[in-house]
């Protein structure tokens, strides 16, 4: 029994199977690094954060005096596909995002302004519900970046969030996105108070410094946990083999 059970566990079948599960529980985007990535040399910016889902960063510069953060958000679309970052002034997720979708077209980068109002189609506006400036975008590697100024609120009790998204063009228009867990936990508080410039509370760094990465509300180590558990149930199935 013991010889059967060998057998049927180094099959070409089981460990093809095996495999196959074991490189599903990885993200498929690659992982861009503040530490690593470099910008073009007429972009500087005072701060850099990892953020926490689809190896995507953020550079950025805040200042107090006019509430005027300046980003540069950079993610690695699927072929062909689109990214985008944006806030939320309600301290929600994606629906009531003011966004700025970029992607490739006719080998130039376009960037749109979207009010991400519903879970439907992505469409462009013309005009955003926070002031808006210094939009471009540029692609390097399979990477794009979007470049832009945004006026926050003045109200700063509420807990404004950052978006940011990756997903397909058909048809030369953005798509809906992934529902991986990477896609879903894609948001997190946009914290700005220890990255101010021009201020009482000024901090600056270098344009590779990097700032603590912000945790999104309700994620728990992101990909982490999804790879120990998925883990945890191939484990549990090549038990189960061995033991038959």
């Amino acid at each position: 029994m013991a010889s059967s059970s060998s057998s049927l566990l180094f099959s070409p079948f089981v460990l093809a199977l095996t495999v196959s599960i074991f490189i599903s529980l990885f993200p498929t985007h690659s992982a861009l690094t503040c530490s690593t990535q470099k910008l073009s040399s007429n972009h500087t910016f005072a701060n850099c954060t990892d953020l926490p889902t689809l190896g995507a960063t953020l550079h950025y510069t805040y200042n107090d005096t006019t509430r005027a953060i300046s980003v540069a958000y950079s993610a690695t679309p699927p072929e062909n596909g689109w990214v985008a970052w944006g806030i939320n002034p309600t301290g929600g997720k994606m629906v009531g995002t003011q966004a700025l979708v970029a992607f490739k077209n006719q080998d130039k980068v376009q960037v749109q302004l979207s009010n991400i109002s519903s879970y439907g189609p992505i469409t462009a506006t013309d005009s955003l519900s926070v002031a808006t400036s210094a939009v471009s975008g540029e692609e390097a590697n399979g990477v794009i970046t979007i470049f832009a100024t945004v006026i926050l609120p003045e109200k700063t009790d509420v807990n404004i969030t950052q978006v940011w998204q990756v997903g397909p063009v058909v048809s030369g228009r953005p798509a809906k996105h992934g529902s991986t867990q990477d896609n879903l936990n894609a948001f997190a508080k946009l914290s700005v108070e220890t990255t101010a410039i021009g201020g009482a509370n000024s901090t600056t760094g270098g344009g590779n410094s990097t700032a603590p990465a912000p945790s999104a509300a309700g994620e728990k180590s992101g990909g982490v946990s999804l790879v120990a558990s998925g883990l945890g149930f191939v484990l549990m199935m090549l038990l189960s083999l061995i033991t038959m």
